[in-house]
């Protein structure tokens, strides 16, 4: 194999680095029935072992994902950071499947010579993906003796024929597609540390407001996390430096993650991309170049400093697409220090705050939902970001005790040794369950006020109604209705959660979106917590994300005027001391938001919370 060929496939640079694997052939038994739900069988031997995959369809993510939406990111001449959408406009990606019993998740596709083409993962080993055309040429045809035989083959045919004989219009199919490389995935040494997995943040800078919600506001049965993916430069180069490969794997890659989360299910949780953010140049991911390390570990990056300035990045900048979770992906090697300027002890695989999820610290401009994931280009990072987004989510390592700041159940009636997904020590098929409490802990959170940002469904684009309750009343009578104060914010972000000052705190809280119908912009109303056009033909789609965008300057004076015109409108302000401190931080907040999701990434959940413990994953 060709160097490239190598990247490509193993994601290594030298054949010395290749893992184990094994060229194989599939073949495959496709079901359709009255329901005209697909469910494929696919047979294949690998390792010694004869592996029977019965996969169906994840029609709810594909749903999710089915308008996401990729903008590449880079630096101009002058320095200035620029979004745009691809040149190439990638049509049949794939259809992603799962098997929960052998948890395989499979983005699948018909090639160019229209034979069956898989990738994904199967169980937490093992990688499959299509035998490049090349490589096929200089195959020369063979026979497994370990493939299923015809006459097997034929037999099951015959049993699944005679044990649904009522349903006449129930037809079966059996092919012999492509052949794929299966290979097995290498894990990074494992070790852990209990002195350095977390960081404490001032608990001064947050307020003892409980996180419980009223008793009126019930957990929803199904909490739909919208993660906004970034993806670094070195990842791009990874996947073939092209938006077409960088999305099919990462669309296969968050599959995988939604199979972990499938096996939770009261509430319910299921991951969706929110968008995608494909850095083309270094610069275009400035937290993580200005946490590498100094030749020659230039491959590094420092994760706690690299997670506080992506968070703080994340906080100014208004031009991507609305989130609920922020999530990076690296191909370098993330590091830890002990303290400020010591050693970077590499091993860390993952970086997340305990419980961000939804949270925007607004007196330290900072995101707090955020996570940086090192990922291989193999699959690798999978488990890593379901660890992570756990994390965020609420839930703390196995074994140890809940952060202060959360409360709950904590974990310590868990052993760290018993191996379930919050733990780093998965060497069994307990590392694809999540812990009795890990579970109790996503209750905990999820019924937490903080939480609500996650309580709604990644709307299509629906066509409004003509008469909406928000027209009724403004987002100021609404505020007055609710805490007899005013709205903090009158744009895009009231329709995921409207923003009330509360007089006790000094602080915007939230505890529900602005009515539907709700003003929020010009020309706009809120439905189904997205931004539209109030004209009911015309649905505004990432129109503010151009090649050209208002320059600084332009955009501080914007922001000046909103800031007087909040004040004038406002009847309840903050004390003297603290309406200065609150006027300074709300020039940065102003956004223009795509109208796409219904939640806003940056500060649509700003909330004074207690201080946030950052959890790091070694794998």
């Amino acid at each position: 194999m060709s160097p490239e060929e190598l990247q490509r496939i193993f994601q290594v640079n030298s054949p010395d680095q290749v893992p184990e694997y094994q060229v194989v052939q599939l073949r495959s038994i496709s079901k359709r029935d009255t329901s005209s739900e697909d469910v494929k069988q696919i047979h294949v031997a690998a390792f010694g072992k004869k592996l029977q995959l019965n996969l169906r369809k994840n029609s709810d993510f594909e749903e999710r994902v089915g308008n996401m939406k990729v903008l590449m990111a880079e630096t101009t001449r002058q320095g200035q950071l620029k979004y745009h959408e691809p040149k190439e406009n990638p049509t049949d990606l794939g259809t992603t499947y799962h098997d929960e019993k052998q948890m395989a998740a499979i983005l699948m596709k018909n090639g160019d010579n229209g034979k069956l083409e898989m990738e994904g993962t199967i169980g937490n080993e093992l990688v499959i993906q299509p035998l490049p055309p090349k490589l096929i040429a200089n195959e020369e045809e063979f026979v497994d003796d370990e493939m299923f035989l015809d006459e097997d083959e034929a037999e099951e045919l015959k049993r699944m024929n005679s044990t649904h004989p009522q349903k006449s219009n129930t037809t079966y199919s059996k092919s012999q597609n492509g052949k794929h490389i299966i290979y097995k995935k290498k894990f990074p040494q494992v070790f852990k540390d209990n002195h350095s997995d977390y960081l404490s943040i001032d608990p001064e800078e947050f307020s003892n407001r409980t996180l419980r919600r009223s008793k009126r506001q019930a957990t929803p049965d199904t909490v739909w996390p919208e993660v906004l993916l970034v993806v670094d430069y070195e990842s791009y180069i990874l996947h073939g430096g092209n938006s077409r490969d960088v999305k099919r794997y990462f669309i296969s890659f968050f599959n995988g993650v939604d199979l972990r989360y499938k096996l939770l299910h009261h509430p319910r949780v299921r991951i969706s991309l929110a968008g995608m953010i494909v850095a083309k140049d270094r610069d275009a991911t400035p937290y993580l170049e200005r946490n590498r390390l100094r030749p020659p570990n230039a491959d590094a990056v420092d994760a706690a400093g690299a997670l506080t300035d992506m968070g703080k990045y994340l906080y100014r900048e208004h031009r991507l697409p609305t989130y609920d979770l922020a999530v990076v992906i690296t191909k370098l090697d993330m590091c830890r220090r002990r303290f400020p300027g010591g050693r970077c002890n590499r091993g860390t695989a993952g970086f997340a705050y305990v419980g961000g999820a939804c949270v925007v610290n607004k007196r330290l401009e900072k995101v707090n939902s955020v996570a940086i994931i090192e990922d291989s280009g193999g699959f690798s990072g999978i488990i890593v970001a379901a660890h992570e987004i756990g994390h965020l989510l609420g839930c703390v390592h196995d074994g140890s005790p809940p952060p202060s700041y959360l409360g709950g159940p904590g974990a310590t009636h868990c052993p760290w040794e018993d191996g379930f997904i919050m733990s780093d020590l998965r060497h069994t098929e307990r590392g694809f369950k999540w812990s009795s409490c890990s579970v109790d802990q996503f209750k905990h959170f999820l019924n937490g006020e903080t939480a609500t940002c996650l309580f709604n469904f990644p709307h299509e684009n629906d066509l409004l109604v003509r008469v909406l309750p928000g027209t009724m009343l403004s987002l100021d009578e609404q505020c007055k209705r609710d805490r007899g104060t005013t709205a903090c914010f009158k744009d895009a972000r009231v329709c995921a959660q409207l923003f009330c000052f509360d007089t006790a705190s000094g602080y915007c809280v939230s505890y529900r979106p602005a009515a539907e119908g709700s003003v929020c912009g010009d020309g706009q109303v809120c439905k189904n917590g997205r931004c539209l056009a109030e004209i009911e033909n015309i649905i505004p789609d990432y129109s503010h994300v151009t090649e050209t965008y208002v320059e600084a300057e332009e955009r501080m004076d914007r922001s000046h005027e909103e800031e007087i015109s909040d004040k004038s409108q406002a009847t309840t302000l903050p004390p003297p001391s603290r309406r200065a401190r609150m006027n300074r931080m709300r020039r940065p907040m102003r956004r223009q938001t795509r109208n796409v999701s219904a939640k806003q990434g940056r500060n649509s959940r700003i909330i004074k919370v207690k201080p946030i413990r950052v959890e790091e994953h070694k794998d």
